[in-house]
């Protein structure tokens, strides 16, 4: 006599119990089944959701499996914790999650079965079973590593491809919709599964999450806030409500939902790095730093995450630790221009040139467009003495954006290098008509118009670029002169004495106070 099922009777035998054990019309997810090849797993799935489905309990579709694994953060595997099956249920809105197991224990292979209640979050039914481990089995297994089996069209199989009937089956059909990129069709089938279920938690956090995706953020956030009210320990319609808020900019509700949520999932790495940038925006450097740092901690492997942080480190100066998260992102993310821009930008404060040229180049190569990138390279070259490449970063961050104050401004540099002082005068004109509180534009073009001895439009400027930025102790020196030129000693003398005081140090300032003050006596 042998000594056990066969596995299809196994699969039979568990399912009439799993049946008996749960409510009629439930709605159920088979998440994982371990075996000793994944071929062998799917052809379990498979057979089990057929089993069920011909005994009237709705199945989710399982073509969704892998992006909620994605989405979850969880590994495609046969072995899932409890809490992580559970998880997986919630968000592909079943009330009951299943797993499986086939382990050989040697002439007998023993077949488990764990049925979750997603809400409860307890064990509602186990299944034990031996099956024959025989001639049959091994050709089964034979026949799935070739290739060969060919499963019979199950009841389940054609469910699939007809048109959807119930809440869950429009439910499953916008998540495949949602995973492929179509947010606008996803949002007609969630739709479809909330008028014929108001109270489905997983279509309304989903068809938040495709509004979200779609840019409708007040839709999105009903949705989320619908979510929560049916399920008020939801973390993550909090944390997507939060990032909603956060968009929106109403930093006060992101971060009391984003602080929720990491409550509620206190290991959410994702809730973290949202809150941080809610601090970043708020330029509470401190705080995002701290929640970038975890975020890290519990996901090392994000570079958007280290893009954050390093940010908030140039911000407060700390260039070297930016450097260093730039630096990671950038390995994990080689095609990240961004970084490579502020990672450029950082050492262009550190005064390492040669490395800031080398970063804003690969940030352009990754993206031709980005003005920015040519036009901090070019502020480069303008330190390196080198007026040919900086006029050319100059002039294409112009083409890509004419309304770069900066990019204007720094090409009135260039031209003020090469002597060509009525261009510099046109630059840096247009760069104080398009920002009329850049104190540099003022500065230079004060400069230009001292150089052709035009005194009181000089005076003028660099009277403005002073008022904006009062620490310019190149700004009093020079106003100094053309005071002293117009024969003005006492103001002459104040503004040297001022660009002393600020630069100390400087011996052409200090000659130059001298001076005024000789020519005063006399």
């Amino acid at each position: 006599m042998r000594d056990g099922l066969s596995l299809l009777d196994a699969v039979e035998q568990s399912v009439e119990k799993i049946v008996a054990e749960i409510p009629a019309g439930s709605r159920v997810a088979i998440v994982a089944f371990e075996s000793e090849s994944s071929s062998l797993s799917e052809f379990m799935m498979e057979e089990l959701s057929g089993a069920l489905f011909d005994h009237g309990i709705e199945v989710a579709d399982r073509q969704n499996l892998e992006y909620v694994y994605n989405e979850l953060g969880f590994q495609m595997s046969g072995d899932v914790s409890e809490e992580s099956a559970q998880s997986i249920g919630k968000f592909l809105g079943a009330e009951y999650v299943i797993t499986g197991q086939l382990r050989n224990i040697g002439n007998t292979l023993r077949f488990f079965t764990n049925v979750i209640d997603v809400e409860k979050a307890t064990r509602v039914s186990v299944t034990r079973l031996n099956v024959q481990n025989d001639s049959e089995y091994k050709d089964l297994i034979i026949s799935l590593a070739s290739e060969q089996y060919q499963g019979e069209v199950s009841g389940f199989s054609q469910r699939n491809q007809a048109e959807p009937r119930s809440a869950g089956e429009y439910f499953d059909r916008g998540l495949l919709f949602f995973s492929n990129g179509d947010s606008v069709t996803a949002i007609v089938d969630f739709s479809e599964a909330l008028n014929i279920d108001p109270n489905m938690i997983a279509a309304y956090f989903s068809r938040g999450k495709a509004y979200f995706e779609e840019g409708d953020y007040e839709r999105a956030i009903a949705d989320f806030t619908q979510a929560i009210r049916l399920d008020p320990n939801y973390a993550e319609a909090y944390a997507w409500r939060g990032s909603a808020y956060f968009i929106q900019g109403d930093y006060y509700r992101a971060i009391a939902d984003l602080t929720q949520a990491i409550r509620l999932e206190p290991n959410d790495a994702e809730a973290y790095a949202w809150r941080g940038y809610v601090y970043f925006d708020q330029r509470d450097w401190e705080r995002a730093i701290a929640d970038f740092t975890q975020a890290i901690r519990l996901e090392p492997n994000e570079a958007i995450t280290y893009y954050g942080r390093g940010i908030a480190y140039s911000a407060i100066g700390d260039y070297s630790r930016a450097i260093a998260d730039f630096t990671q992102a950038i390995r994990l993310d080689p095609n990240d221009a961004l970084s490579y821009f502020e990672r450029g930008y950082a050492y262009f404060t550190q005064r390492d040139r040669e490395r800031a040229i080398t970063d804003f180049t690969q940030a352009i190569r990754l993206d031709p467009n980005d003005a920015r990138a040519y036009y901090r390279r070019g502020e480069v070259y303008v330190r390196q003495g080198n007026w040919e490449l900086a006029f050319v970063d100059f002039t294409q961050a112009i083409r890509l954006d004419p309304n770069d104050a900066h990019a204007y401004a720094g090409r009135g540099e260039v031209y003020l290098g090469q002597g060509n002082w009525e261009r510099a005068i046109a630059d840096f004109t247009q760069a104080i008509r398009l920002d009329p509180n850049d104190a540099e534009a003022y500065a230079g073009r004060g400069i230009a118009y001292f150089v052709i001895g035009d005194y009181y439009r000089a005076i003028a400027d660099l009277t403005q670029a002073i008022r904006l930025d009062p620490n310019n102790a190149d700004a009093y020196n020079l106003r100094g002169r053309a005071y002293f030129i117009q024969g003005d000693l006492e103001r002459a003398i104040i503004d040297y004495e001022t660009a002393v005081r600020l630069e100390p140090h400087d011996e052409e300032f200090r000659q130059n106070l001298e001076d005024a003050r000789s020519a005063q006596r006399r």
